[in-house]
């Protein structure tokens, strides 16, 4: 059997309670929202498909996003239903395509549905 390089003792410099310190005042320091407008999000439901869906306008705890199929269909959403959801990836989506896919499912520059 090859020879692993996996070390047989604890490492030196793991567990560094400076390092942990640094990490752990990150982890618990304030955050960015969740969810912006033009975030690509991909979810995973229990059938083991991964679904996406594009945030095109946040008012309060309300959503208009897509979910596309060949076409863009505008879905409304609520906060609760997207914390729900378990997220596996976001990806930032440009302006332009935002601004796209709103003109093709109807919704004006304010947000409303024309």
């Amino acid at each position: 059997m090859p020879k692993q390089n996996v070390p047989n003792s604890p490492l030196k410099n793991g567990n560094n309670p400076k390092t942990i310190a640094r990490y752990l005042a990150h982890v618990r320091g304030p955050n960015p929202a969740r969810f912006r407008v033009g975030d690509c999000v991909t979810f995973a439901k229990m059938d083991g498909q991964n679904w996406p869906l594009l945030i095109l306008d946040i008012r309060g705890n309300d959503f208009d996003v897509i979910c596309y199929d060949g076409n863009p269909h505008l879905v409304r959403l609520t906060r609760s239903d997207l914390d729900a959801l378990r997220v596996i990836k976001i990806d930032e989506f440009g302006c332009e395509g935002v601004d796209m896919y709103r003109r093709l499912v109807g919704l004006d520059i304010e947000g409303e549905s024309a």
